[in-house]
């Protein structure tokens, strides 16, 4: 769920929880995958036969990719959300995530690919959260 809907629907923060918590899970995945690299480069067995080496180099660089994969989703996905949070403080009362929806456009130099402008729920002041 991107930004903009997640506002539409729920809240920032629910939106930077879910985030997180994707992110996360990422890292985790990550981990597992690189544990199972380990576990099957440790298994191949040279003297076994061709086919359950040539298997245990499968799961091995699969478990490889899995894991670069899962590296790269977890920094893309909580560096999004911390420059998205980075910006989530308004500069009138210094308030921080109360954001309600107003509007999101297409903007090309926007990390997300989005400019959603956003309204402060305690003094009403609008900026643009690109």
């Amino acid at each position: 769920m991107n930004l903009a809907e997640s506002l539409r629907s729920h809240s920032f923060r629910r939106w930077y929880e879910r985030q997180l918590v994707e992110c996360h899970l990422w890292l985790v995945t990550g981990f597992l995958a690189l544990i199972m690299t380990a576990i099957a480069v440790e298994m191949i067995a040279f003297r076994d036969s061709a086919a359950g080496m040539v298997a245990m180099i499968a799961i091995g660089g699969g478990g490889a990719a899995l894991c670069l994969y899962a590296w790269l989703k977890f920094n893309r996905q909580l560096g999004l959300a911390e420059h998205v949070a980075g910006q989530a403080t308004c500069s009138t009362c210094r308030t921080y995530g109360r954001l309600s929806f107003v509007s999101a456009s297409h903007d090309a130099g926007a990390v997300m690919g989005w400019a959603v402008r956003v309204r402060c729920r305690s003094c009403g002041h609008e900026w643009s959260i690109a």
